[in-house]
Order: structure tokens, then C-alpha cells, then sequence
């Protein structure tokens, strides 16, 4: 059985077929840089529009929470309470009509606003932007969807 098997033998370092020096081009490293970097911005354009989904979201919340406050308050005591500016003020007469956590201030740092005249009452946020009227948080405004 000597004769059926032969031994092999390499002359020197084996390498993978097809392979020079086994590093990457310069082109390659910058098309991987490129695809990560469009992976990246392609991540924080979603992260920061569920951030602002989510700011939204809360902003409707405490103001449906303020509303039915406010309703409550009309039917113990016949009218809304007057409006003498941001929510803040009107909060601590609301407060006992709420089993939360009242808040007076929406999820970008400012007041919500309260007014009210002979036919009812408006909270509103000013929203992201507060010279900019089209991202107000208002659902008292015709053909807004809360």
C-alpha cells in the first residue's frame, strides 16, 4: 500500500486563490465609510421624527387631560374659569378635577395657553416652532384630528 497515497508537499506560504496582499483598497474602505455614513443619517431622520411623534402624542395628551378638567369644572361651578393667561395659572383651580398630574407646561418647555370668551374655551400648544401657527396642538380648531 506504499504506492496509493502520495505526501504533499508545499514550496511556501499557502495562499487564498484570487488574493494579492490581503489588505483593502482605499476605494473600498471609502465606499464602506460612505454606505455606514448614509445608514447613519438614514437612523437619525427616524429617531428624531418619532421624538417629535412622540412630543406631539404627549402635548395631545395633556391637553384632552386639561379639557376634561376643564368640563368638569363647568358642571360643578357653571362656567370655565377665567382666563388670566398661560395654563399654569389656571392649573392649581383644576388640579382637584384631575387624578394625575396636571401639566402646565407642554413637552417643549412652554405654557400651554388658555383663553376663554362667551362661548367656550381654547388650549392650544404653540408647538415645535412658536412664531410658526401651522404646528400649533389645537383641537379646537376646525379640522384638526384629535
Amino acid at each position: 500500500m506504499a504506492g496509493k497515497f502520495q505526501r504533499l508537499e508545499l514550496s511556501g506560504p499557502w495562499k487564498f486563490p484570487g488574493f494579492g496582499s490581503g489588505g483593502f483598497t482605499l476605494l473600498e474602505l471609502l465606499v464602506v465609510l460612505l454606505i455606514i455614513g448614509i445608514l447613519i443619517s438614514l437612523g437619525t431622520g427616524g429617531y428624531s421624527l418619532a421624538r417629535r411623534s412622540a412630543k406631539e402624542g404627549q402635548a395631545k395628551a395633556d391637553i384632552e387631560l386639561l379639557r376634561n378638567a376643564l368640563e368638569e369644572y363647568r358642571v360643578e361651578y357653571g362656567s370655565y374659569p377665567p382666563s388670566v393667561g398661560p395654563v399654569a395659572v389656571v392649573t392649581n383651580v383644576l388640579s382637584p378635577f384631575v387624578n394625575g398630574d396636571l401639566q402646565s407646561v407642554d413637552p417643549w418647555g412652554r405654557p400651554y395657553l388658555y383663553s376663554t370668551n362667551r362661548f367656550g374655551y381654547s388650549v392650544f400648544s404653540q408647538g415645535i416652532d412658536p412664531e410658526d401657527d401651522a404646528d400649533n396642538i389645537d383641537p379646537s380648531r376646525a379640522g384638526y384630528g384629535l
